[in-house]
């Protein structure tokens, strides 16, 4: 760091100036800024110069400052608490500077003198009770004023604090038209980039599950009706009954039920709970989301609790993973001669691996780039393979079952020639996006691919009546209503206040 750079390397302060004396050298209009500044501040205002512009002169004449009428001298600095130097002459200006240095007296000179004054003032927007100061140490200030007037342009926005959600699932989209929609890798990237530079969204996160994709947002007013993020999330050309846009106490509810697994491909499922907590901490590591959204989520997660106790005896709580067994042991499929290959090692290829050992003869784990840990007592029926070499292994496979995080198809098909074409094989597909290509069901009869709006239909079947359950739900988010008001008038008191 160089000596200039340590020297203007400084501390932003809040000076309280009520009532104390400041000096400010020059009439001018920049002298008319600083002066003004400083009677906002309540300090006691001396102004020197033989002549002054004309904005200063009402003020002059309500009594709010003092002014002598004459050049600059010694004396004048004495007991004062800062001193602003605004002439038009350079060398008015440093000589008030030394004076200031000689008597102990902060200075700032509005010129070239800058760099030996004491301290500069920042590009200051205010806003109600909220004051931010921007300052490039002297250096550059026509940027500090260009990010305080984008600065004051979203303080405007920070009034109010609402709560909305944008998205679709599978209650609006089969798996077909929902695929493009849903974000991952890259794409979430994109998106969580492209909502970060939008005014008025003040924090936000994205859920990404098999069956849902949308935006958790806390935004202002303005953005909560103006379509922005239903634009972002590539749904203008959808019909309104194609994806939901919720705000306020609606939000609140929809994600106490989507947090309870209400919503869920299989309702009261758990694993949702796992992934909002992911994205809620892939949304914090991203600076999208803070304290805010903390809040709701935490909040809604509170809520779940009480909904899962109440309605879980109304319900099967099979998770996906379950539900792929169910579906295949309803389908006469004999799990205990049956071989399974499995695609994928996240936490749902994990489950079904665990859940399918008591039953079946076999299974085959394949994997991309994290290679499964195997618990000793499981070696005598898991052995693992590569993707690149389950082409290898899909001959002996009676289920293939595939839940990898995957952007496009893992088993498409220039596998069809591996196939044993005289052995059954059920292909079941828990990917979003599909990791099986829907054209291997027409391959050959022997060959069933089923994707999850399959398995969500077959389950409705052997469902109770969702109607009652939804129905409980709500009534128990809208008893938790006073969560709501809780969090949003805190948000909207924090919007008014320092």
């Amino acid at each position: 760091m160089t000596e200039h750079d340590q020297r203007h390397n400084g501390i932003h302060i809040n000076l309280f100036l009520g009532g104390r004396p400041c000096l400010v050298v020059g009439g001018g209009k920049v002298a008319l800024r600083k002066i003004e500044m400083l009677l906002e501040a309540g300090a006691a205002v001396t102004v020197v110069s033989p002549e002054i512009c004309d904005e200063l002169r009402p003020l002059i004449d309500a009594g709010a400052l003092t002014h002598l009428e004459r050049k600059f001298q010694v004396g004048d600095v004495d007991d004062k608490l800062l001193v602003y130097s605004a002439t038009n002459s350079r060398g008015i200006n440093k000589e008030v500077l030394i004076t200031c240095r000689s008597k102990n007296v902060l200075c700032c000179c509005v010129d070239g003198n800058w760099s030996e004054s004491d301290f500069t003032t920042p590009a200051i927007t205010k806003h109600n009770q909220l004051t931010v100061s921007v300052s490039s140490g002297g250096n550059d200030c026509r940027q500090s004023k260009m990010v305080k007037n984008s600065i004051a342009r979203h303080l405007k926005m920070m009034e109010s604090a609402h709560l909305v959600v944008v998205g679709t699932d599978h209650n609006h989209l089969t798996v077909e038209e929902r695929e493009p929609f849903h974000l991952t890798g890259h794409r979430l990237e994109r998106a969580g980039f492209m909502i970060n530079q939008l005014w008025g969204i003040h924090e936000f996160m994205i859920l990404n599950t098999c069956n849902r994709v949308e935006v958790i947002a806390v935004v202002s007013k303005e953005t909560a009706g103006n379509g922005i993020l239903r634009h972002i999330m590539g749904f203008p050309n959808l019909k309104e009954d194609k994806y939901y846009l919720k705000t306020g106490k609606e939000a609140f509810e929809h994600l106490c039920l989507v947090t309870a697994g209400i919503l869920s491909q299989t309702p009261g499922e758990n694993h949702i709970t796992a992934q909002i907590k992911e994205a809620l901490d892939l949304a914090k590591q991203r600076g999208w989301a803070g304290n805010m959204v903390q809040e709701w989520i935490s909040s809604s997660l509170r809520v779940s609790k009480e909904i899962k106790n109440t309605v879980a005896p109304l319900l099967h709580n099979y998770e996906i993973e379950d539900l792929a067994l169910k579906y295949l042991e309803a389908n006469g499929h004999d799990l205990a001669n049956s071989t399974v290959m499995m695609l994928g090692s996240g936490m749902i290829g994990k489950g079904l691996v665990n859940d399918s050992l008591p039953t079946v003869k076999k299974v085959i784990w394949c994997y991309h780039v994290n290679r499964p840990e195997i618990p000793a007592n499981w070696n005598s029926k898991v052995e693992l393979c590569t993707f690149n070499e389950m082409k290898n292994r899909i001959t002996e496979a009676d289920i293939i079952v595939s839940a990898a995080d995957a952007p496009g198809h893992i088993l498409h098909m220039a596998h069809a020639p591996f196939f044993n074409q005289e052995r059954p094989v059920t292909v079941i597909d828990l990917g979003m996006p599909r990791n099986i290509d829907p054209e291997l069901d027409d391959l050959s009869a022997d060959i069933s691919v089923v994707d999850l709006d399959g398995l969500k239909y077959w389950y409705r079947k052997e469902l109770t009546d969702m109607n009652k359950v939804i129905s409980e739900s709500r009534s128990i988010a809208g008893q938790n209503m006073d969560l709501f008001e809780k969090i949003s008038g805190s948000f909207k008191s924090s919007a008014n206040a320092e």
